[in-house]
């Protein structure tokens, strides 16, 4: 080799060299890979001094052990982390998600109890809550099936009254703080910003469809018109039964599902008759529809307090 080229190569490390430099005075160096005052978390941290003991775990995070437990066996290989250091489990992982979620208590609060960095924490929350939805989802949210529909629609009658009803849509905001450079596209009819949660419920407050995250300025029939469920339910993709008689009568009706008037008249999509006395009871009885909406939306509030947040975990 000639050695001008080797002065180059020399000249080209050093220059890297005086580069690294600069960027380690530039962004200091990591002097921890865990900070000391967050060494003790495996003795000292919320998960271990409170995982053990069942009444706190109770409290923590709204669910008994066995149903942890249960939840655990689906995630528990995904929210496993292979690495040569210490890793968090997938019990923490999981228990720490449920409980902020339960309690939306203050990050950097969350943060110490657990003995964590805050970044750390926001991570595995919003890495727990992707891996629950992209598991549980297809279980529990799968589309019911004709004779599935059928079912629901028998608790409707014994329940509610309404035959061949296969099921109550309602909208409900979440509220967040503004994203920045949104515009007004979060800004609601409250004067607040929000996403929307899109959701169709059975007789015993049991959700059988959802979709999150539309613009709070859509109305609910906008959102449900571009939300997967309502184009499958338009184009007659959901599998549901043909048209049976009405009790009491001869005549045959299509199975549909009862909402506000925030929703288009539809076949398969019944809302209350405009103020006519005449139909007062039948209107009654579509309006318990959103009764009944509110209950299981109440539900979920007490059940997770994270719906009421000002923001994603983010």
């Amino acid at each position: 080799m000639e050695t001008s080229q080797l002065m180059n190569i020399k000249l080209l490390i050093l220059t890297l060299f005086e580069a690294g430099e600069c960027l380690k005075k530039l962004y200091g160096r990591r002097r921890y890979w865990v900070r000391p005052l967050l060494r003790n978390r495996d003795t000292h941290g919320f998960f271990a001094t409170t995982f053990c003991f069942p009444d706190e775990f109770q409290k923590t995070i709204r669910m008994e052990k066995n149903t942890f437990d249960l939840l655990l066996t689906f995630v528990k290989e995904r929210l496993r982390k292979h690495s040569n250091r210490p890793s968090i489990s997938p019990e923490c992982r999981l228990f720490m998600t449920l409980a902020y979620l339960a309690h939306d208590g203050s990050k950097q609060i969350f943060s110490a109890a657990f003995k964590m960095g805050v970044s750390t924490m926001k991570g595995i929350v919003s890495e727990t809550c992707e891996v629950l939805w992209e598991i549980l989802g297809p279980i529990y949210l799968s589309v019911p099936k004709e004779n599935e529909w059928k079912r629901i629609a028998i608790d409707f009658y014994t329940m509610w009254d309404l035959p061949n009803c296969v099921g109550a849509i309602d909208g409900k905001h979440i509220n967040l703080t503004c994203p920045s450079n949104s515009g007004s596209q979060f800004y609601n009819y409250k004067g607040n910003y929000s996403i929307v949660l899109l959701a169709a419920c059975e007789a015993n407050y049991t959700f059988t469809s959802v979709d999150i995250g539309a613009f709070g300025s859509q109305s609910d029939g906008g959102v449900m018109w571009n939300s997967r469920f309502g184009q499958q339910l338009y184009k007659g993709q959901l599998d549901l039964p043909t048209e049976e008689i009405l009790p009491g009568t001869n005549k045959s009706f299509p199975h549909y599902f009862v909402a506000d008037a925030a929703f288009p008249l539809k076949p398969f999509l019944i809302r209350p008759y405009p103020g006519l006395h005449e139909q007062f009871i039948f209107s009654s009885s579509i309006l318990c529809n959103k009764i009944f909406f509110k209950e299981v939306t109440c539900r979920l509030k007490r059940k997770y307090l994270i719906n009421v947040c000002h923001g994603p975990v983010g």
